[in-house]
């Protein structure tokens, strides 16, 4: 059996005297509790003393790509804190399922095992179980509560270690509301543990990513330990699946990956699964297309009709999509003339009521689009087989591939030197094409990344519109409008 790497592809860790990690596991691992490599060696430096037997590390942060068990560890060493050496501790997570869930786990141990539930308060006040104010509680004090920051923030109490779980969703107001509460301590000796992932690019938290790129560039005095592919890269190279999922082999399977590998778009398979961090937007980020060259193909005149493709982009957190067309030129007899291609974002969308508007949309003009190229896993699914279900031609709607995505992308930076794509000057869609960053699509492609200024899903949907226009074979029974 092959095993993922169990050592992080980065870390900057300094120095410690000792540690009761080992003892700690051997502890656990005596009621049958069972670590892999990577979560021993977390415990070694969560538990890790400087000479004056205080924490080696007063914030210790770990990102992982997702169900690589970031939690595992830190929860025996919640359980380690409060039961064997008194401390108190708050485990804030950003969704209250997820808090409920550790919460569960803990309370199963410790009720699983004689040795832990007698130490709990007596008659039943050990456990309070209500949703929002879970909390365990030990007959000497010691407490290991829980906090949804998206409901509650911090409980208000005084704890000498806090696990900060989802911490890529932290936002600068929680952390100045969590991290207080550590600084009154009886021991003079707090800890806070941030457990994450790479967060995608509409995502609220900035702490997280301040720790990550601290950390890069040798600024941070935080302890920080990372699995990440330092590319999107291609998402069915099976190297990168195990150079970056310790749990590859232990829990997760190849079948499992391959099937997100190949229904996923690479970035955000890169970020969800191999940990890739996206170059942080800044001034000197790379852009896909200058203003001046996409200012100069603006129109004042669209064509009317024409052959028309239609684009769909959804976001990789599953948050938004946009949609947006292109009207190619084409004679009565349905051939296609030449001159410019005209394009159009015609509305961007929360995904909060689904994908049905989509549908409608498109659905309402079947029988004048000539193809539909859908991309992005979250919605794509659902929305083809809305379309499916009105009548939409199947041979109409096309899954572009990454190599495609790349290809779309690349086509429209083309067209618009050259000058042969038109557009109507739409703001939004101005500022997706112009102020977008550029990341990496498979081994030599580009697409577009997600910036304070730009949407990326804007951008893509035009730009596979846009593909499908100057590719595709299939004519619709009629010319059609925009609108």
């Amino acid at each position: 059996m092959r095993y993922g790497r169990q050592t992080p592809t980065f870390e900057d860790v300094g120095d410690y005297e000792s540690s009761r990690g080992a003892e700690a596991v051997e502890l656990f691992e005596g009621y049958g509790v069972r670590f892999i490599p990577a979560q021993r060696y977390e415990m070694e430096l969560y538990l890790a003393k400087n000479w004056a037997g205080e924490c080696a590390a007063i914030t210790i942060a770990l990102s992982r790509p997702r169900q690589n068990g970031k939690s595992y560890a830190a929860r025996f060493y919640a359980l380690w804190c409060a039961f064997v050496e008194g401390k108190s501790v708050l485990y804030s997570a950003h969704n209250g399922s997820t808090t409920r869930k550790f919460f569960k786990l803990m309370v199963d141990f410790i009720e699983g095992h004689e040795d832990f539930a007698r130490k709990l308060k007596p008659n039943g006040r050990g456990v309070y179980r209500a949703k929002g104010a879970e909390g365990i509680y030990l007959a000497d004090g010691t407490v290991i509560e829980f906090s949804t920051r998206t409901n509650s923030g911090a409980r208000g109490g005084t704890y000498e270690i806090i696990v900060v779980d989802e911490a890529q969703q932290l936002t600068a107001d929680e952390y100045e509301a969590i991290k207080p509460t550590t600084i009154a301590t009886d021991s003079g000796d707090p800890q806070m543990i941030y457990l994450g992932t790479p967060p995608g690019p509409k995502c609220p938290g900035t702490v997280f990513r301040e720790m990550h790129d601290k950390a890069h560039d040798g600024t941070g005095t935080a302890w920080w330990l990372e699995w990440a592919a330092d590319e999107v890269g291609d998402p069915a190279d099976r190297e990168r699946w195990y150079e970056t999922n310790p749990m590859m082999g232990y829990r997760i399977r190849e079948h499992v990956m391959a099937d997100a590998a190949g229904t996923m778009a690479a970035d955000s398979f890169a970020r969800e699964y191999l940990g890739w961090w996206p170059v942080t937007v800044g001034a000197d980020v790379e852009h896909v297309m200058d203003a001046d060259t996409w200012g100069a193909c603006e129109t004042d005149e669209p064509p009317e009709d024409g052959l028309m493709t239609v684009g769909v982009k959804f976001s990789p957190d599953g948050s938004r999509g946009s949609l947006s067309v292109c009207m190619r030129p084409m004679d009565e007899g349905f051939h296609v003339l030449r001159g410019p291609a005209y394009v159009e974002l015609v509305e961007t969308r929360s995904l909060g009521r689904g994908v049905g508007w989509f549908a409608d949309w498109i659905a309402a003009r079947k029988d004048k689009i000539s193809a539909i190229a859908i991309d992005g896993r979250s919605g794509s699914g659902v929305l083809i087989q809305k379309l499916i279900d009105a009548k939409v031609k199947k041979l109409a709607i096309v899954t572009p591939s990454v190599i495609d995505v790349a290809t779309a992308n690349a086509m429209i930076l083309d067209a618009a030197r050259e000058r042969i794509v038109t557009h109507y000057g739409q703001e939004q869609l101005t500022d997706a094409m112009t102020r977008c960053a550029k990341r990496k699509v498979g081994q030599d492609g580009f697409g577009f990344e997600d910036t304070e200024e730009g949407d990326a899903t804007v951008a893509e949907s035009c730009a596979l519109a846009y593909w499908q226009a100057m590719t595709t074979k299939r004519r619709a029974g009629r010319k059609c409008r925009v609108g």
